[in-house]
């Protein structure tokens, strides 16, 4: 694999939650009068697919996020890290909020890439299987203590077992 460096600047996120998914694998719309716990019964489904890793971020914010084959740069605090895996069927994977998962999940006409221009959230990686770990290294609670990254996504070739549920997260 070519090495994979890509930052998006700003992700903007209502909801607390930010994912990573397989747009042309995630199946997407669940119903125009769904609950939130139709779509968190979704989301499940979807990551024991592997087409999607969904988990909560501790706030409300707009993040920067860095997708790399390499690891944390160990200057960086990690308050937090996790791994899962995801599955690339088309060359490609894009970071989303929950926002645009919600959406796509209401209306048939949406789609979980939707965003991907807005935000350069669309990252291009050969078809297969990844382990895909997730640091997250700035506490929204407290001020800054760096000028990196908020969240740190390494993607290397591998499996390891699916989630069943959304990470850090009561839901």
């Amino acid at each position: 694999m070519a090495q994979l460096q890509h930052r998006i600047d700003e992700m903007t996120d209502d909801s607390g939650y930010l994912g990573l998914v397989d747009p042309h694998a995630y199946t997407s719309f669940v119903g125009e009068d769904w609950a939130l716990e139709m779509l968190f019964e979704r989301v499940a489904s979807e990551m024991r697919r592997r087409t999607m890793l969904l988990w909560g971020t501790g706030g409300e914010e707009r993040w920067r996020i860095d997708l790399s084959d390499s690891p944390v740069d160990p200057q960086l605090p990690i308050l937090r890290q996790i791994v899962g895996p995801i599955t690339v069927t088309r060359g490609e994977l894009v970071v989303v909020n929950l926002h645009t998962v919600s959406m796509a999940a209401q209306f048939a006409d949406s789609a979980v890439d939707d965003d991907k221009d807005t935000y350069g959230s669309g990252i291009e990686l050969p078809n297969g299987d990844y382990i895909c770990t997730i640091s997250q290294l700035a506490d929204p609670e407290e001020d800054r203590t760096h000028d990196g990254p908020d969240f740190h996504l390494q993607l290397l070739a591998g499996r390891t077992s699916p989630w069943s549920g959304v990470a850090w997260s009561e839901l």
